[in-house]
């Protein structure tokens, strides 16, 4: 009885496996970026500057976007010295907040292009975030995360699509976060416009399919970056005491993994345990046939695994309001 169950499972499984193959569009897969165009936001410190540095070892032309020009022009001698061939690449950058009028990135874009040729990846990694209990939270701030966070990767996005669509090819990275997959104390403002981000890539790559453009997500956890820093300083305790149950990743782990990601045609870049966890358990795309297999026989197992680690941060909640609530009374 066992061995025919067995066999019965065995038997769905390969036909599930062989329907997905069929059905699911293949991805496109490219071995290198050699003289291709990649434009980066938020690329003079952390994961942007480390994705522009990776994508200068593979030959890119790189163009960088920021606000300081100091820091621009410094992030550039850095990722110069490491191109692949300095005589032919190109390492460029635009003082730009991404913020701006439409029409005004557009006109940056378009001189960028005008320099190297028509850009072939864009990585939306400019982002910040404010932490704070929503109700205390300044209006203003929550204000400028929704537009640094979402308009800031719409906007790039739109001005470079029409592009990439012309010439039937293109990746688009949106560089979001593990708080766009699950509410977290604290990220409230800042996971308002980080999963509006998640909304906006999966349902765009659903609407690219036959484009030969594709668009990543990738969900890097806590990493050690300036933004981070700055970050930290408004996290309450109980934010901490979640976020860094995950652990603290270097920028440039996070940059070399999410270039390579992109390139193999992957839909999320994922860089810890629970951010497999996580984009298994709600990502909404498809990635692999792999990763529908595993939601398939694992979402059970998964969810119930889930629920603890959110009950453990409920505790972590309650009983720092504990703390609160006796320190009140003394």
């Amino acid at each position: 009885m066992l061995l025919t169950v067995g066999i019965l499972i065995t038997f769905l499984v390969l036909v599930l496996s062989l329907v997905l193959y069929l059905t699911i569009e293949k991805k496109v897969s490219y071995k290198d970026l050699l003289n291709k165009h990649v434009l980066i936001t938020g690329g003079s410190s952390g994961i942007g500057k480390s994705a522009a540095i990776e994508a200068a070892r593979r030959g890119a032309h790189v163009s960088i976007i920021g606000r300081d020009e100091n820091k621009l022009k410094s992030a550039v001698e850095e990722i110069t010295s490491q191109c692949l061939d300095k005589s032919v690449q190109s390492i460029q950058y635009a003082v730009l907040d991404v913020t701006s009028d439409y029409f005004v990135i557009e006109k940056a874009i378009n001189s960028l292009e005008d320099n190297v040729g028509p850009i072939f990846m864009l990585v939306n990694c400019a982002g910040m975030c404010i932490c704070g209990k929503f109700e205390q939270m300044k209006v203003e701030d929550i204000k400028q995360m929704i537009d640094l966070n979402y308009f800031g990767s719409a906007y790039m996005t739109k001005c470079v699509l029409p592009g990439m669509k012309k010439k039937k090819e293109g990746l688009i990275v949106f560089v979001c976060s593990e708080a766009a997959l699950i509410g977290i104390y604290g990220y409230t403002a800042y996971s308002a416009g980080k999963w509006a981000v998640r909304g906006l890539a999966e349902a765009l790559s659903m609407e690219l399919i036959g484009t030969g453009v594709r668009v990543m997500i990738s969900y890097p956890p806590d990493t050690d970056t300036p933004g981070f820093k700055n970050e930290d300083l408004t996290k309450p305790l109980e934010t901490k005491l979640i976020s860094g149950s995950a652990g603290l990743l270097s920028p440039d782990v996070v940059g070399k993994q999410m270039i390579d990601d992109a390139l193999n045609g992957k839909m999320y870049s994922v860089y810890t345990t629970s951010g497999s966890m996580l984009t298994t358990l709600f990502g909404g795309s498809i990635d692999s046939v792999r990763q529908i297999l595993l939601q398939v026989f694992s979402m059970g197992v998964l969810r119930a695994v889930m629920v603890g680690v959110l009950l453990s941060f409920h505790k972590i909640v309650r009983d720092n309001l504990k703390l609160q609530n006796n320190s009140k009374n003394k």
